[in-house]
């Protein structure tokens, strides 16, 4: 790999990660679950924990360097202001072995303020508004100086979107839903890291709504809580390739935590040229459900939108 390239391989999987440590909260709206994604996030706020989440993401080789591959291991913890406002802080330790360079340290730190508007229960319609602001050189100096973290910080207004389809005559059908995030990046200095547009979306089946709410089905108890899925991430900067991947997997829904686990394709030429195809697996603890008297409920018992 040229030095060019491994540096773009990194900043790559860098901004896989950005995306990645927002994917933590689940929601809530009438009959309808919105477990926590992977590689996106969801429209609801909660009390909960991520940890860990780790990625895997193999760098082909290039101009006569060796491939290699990166690891990632991320946490984030999300906490309630009020029922209906929350926020995110999360981080992650990133590694690189091979293509022509070994790195290693700690991410830049990212803060999410986000507010769960109501929902409509009938329709099983959720949104959520927030801002996202990534705080540069709080990471690791090695990897700043290798270019694979951001030098400059940046604040993401974003929207997030939930549609459940248990509205719909066709009782199979039901179990559908998708979610959606778009948000666009504002760089503190646009001449040195450009302003971008980044947006995401799922497809999934709850197996669970099924069982629930549709039919009840003679399954094994596992497969009850088994919610498989598809997310699409992506990132489009003002000038050059739009970048991203196709994350097809499962998600096991437990009482008190969720468990994952989805492949990480690339969904361009461009993302192919720096990562081949590898996976991100993670635990997700419900603190609303474990901690319900401390960690687990809101600072403020109220609502600001009643």
């Amino acid at each position: 790999m040229t030095r060019i390239h491994w540096r773009a391989a990194v900043a790559a999987s860098a901004m896989l990660l950005d995306a990645n440590s927002a994917a933590l909260a689940h929601a809530v709206c009438g009959d309808r679950v919105f477990p926590a994604t992977l590689t996106m996030d969801d429209p609801g706020i909660g009390d909960e924990l991520s940890l860990p989440t780790i990625q895997y993401l193999p760098i082909p080789a290039t101009g006569g360097n060796p491939a290699g591959h990166s690891i990632d291991f991320g946490a984030e913890w999300d906490k309630t202001i009020t029922r209906d406002l929350g926020v995110a802080i999360n981080g992650d330790y990133f590694t690189q072995h091979g293509g022509a360079a070994n790195l290693h340290g700690w991410n830049n730190l990212t803060v999410t303020l986000k507010d769960e508007l109501p929902c409509n229960e009938a329709h099983e319609f959720l949104a959520s508004v927030g801002v996202i602001r990534q705080f540069a050189r709080t990471g690791s100096s090695q990897l700043l100086n290798a270019g694979a973290i951001n030098s400059v910080s940046s604040t993401a207004p974003t929207l997030y979107l939930g549609k459940g389809f248990g509205d719909l005559p066709i009782g199979l059908l039901r179990p559908f839903a998708i979610t959606g995030e778009l948000s666009y990046q504002f760089s503190d200095t646009p001449s040195r890291r450009a302003d971008q547009w980044a947006y995401a979306a799922s497809l999934q089946y709850s197996v669970p709504y099924m069982q629930q709410h549709v039919k009840a089905l003679n399954l094994p108890a596992f497969v009850d809580r088994l919610v498989p899925l598809v997310e699409i991430s992506m990132t489009t900067p003002p000038h050059g390739p739009t970048t991203g991947t196709i994350a097809p997997g499962i998600l096991y829904e437990a009482d008190t935590w969720q468990g994952g686990i989805e492949a990480i394709v690339p969904a361009s030429t461009a993302t192919r040229q720096t990562q081949g195809t590898g996976f991100i697996v993670q635990f997700h603890l419900f603190l609303d459900d474990v901690l319900p008297n401390s960690l687990g409920k809101p600072l403020f018992d109220t609502d600001l939108w009643q």
